[in-house]
């Protein structure tokens, strides 16, 4: 089995290196990696309640794997921190009401689906009940009166799992452990050929592999 607690670009850091003195990135560039790293904990938009219930729901959609010192990329921040803004994406689904209405549905959402299966809160269940709270809410006509003003299947798989990833993906600690060098600008990128690695990007390591 291959040990995947190991960094598969062991020691690379995306901001090391001297970064700000390199042509990799301009000034507005750095402002925006610097506010993804110094986003507020403390929620703006959400309540502290549905902070706790996003922050449940998000663990599951993507769990973050234990990291030696302790930290965890911010979803739950990114995500207050684009709806306190009202940072929107250009399109929004006919099933869907304005962004920020939708989330606090959902969020009510799943807490209504929650205590109707199990009579508690989300963020009181176990993994596997929480796991079985969101299957339901994925497929589509769940329990709960909010899903009546928001479509539980769409908000899932197309809101909730987009956004979720794309928070992961937007922080420097994610590009460390995908051997990514960040945004493009300015430097660009010349081997851009599949399998191609530029001389200033993250270099692979040899998988480990464990035998038993």
């Amino acid at each position: 089995m291959i040990d995947d607690l190991q960094s598969r670009y062991p020691g690379y850091d995306v901001l090391g290196k001297g970064k700000l003195s390199t042509p990799d990135w301009d000034a507005q560039t750095w402002r925006v990696v610097q506010e993804r790293l110094n986003l507020d904990p403390l929620p703006r938009f959400f309540t502290t309640d549905e902070a706790e219930t996003l922050g449940a729901v998000t663990e599951r959609i993507l769990p973050q794997r234990e990291r030696a010192n302790g930290e965890k990329v911010p979803i739950v921040p990114w995500i207050d921190a684009k709806l306190f803004h009202d940072r929107r994406d250009g399109y929004r689904y006919e099933d869907i009401p304005a962004q920020q209405t939708a989330w606090r549905l959902a969020i009510e959402g799943f807490d209504q689906t929650s205590r109707k299966l199990h009579g508690r809160r989300f963020a009181e269940l176990t993994p596997e009940l929480q796991d079985d709270v969101l299957t339901t809410i994925e497929r589509g006509n769940p329990p709960g009166e909010a899903w009546k003003s928001v479509s539980a299947e769409r908000f899932f798989r197309n809101v909730l799992c987009v956004t979720v990833a794309k928070a992961y993906y937007s922080h420097p600690t994610a590009w460390n452990e995908i051997g990514y060098s960040g945004p493009a600008s300015l430097r660009g990128h010349v081997r851009i050929w599949i399998g191609g690695v530029d001389p200033w990007e993250a270099h692979i390591r040899e998988t480990t592999w464990a035998t038993e």
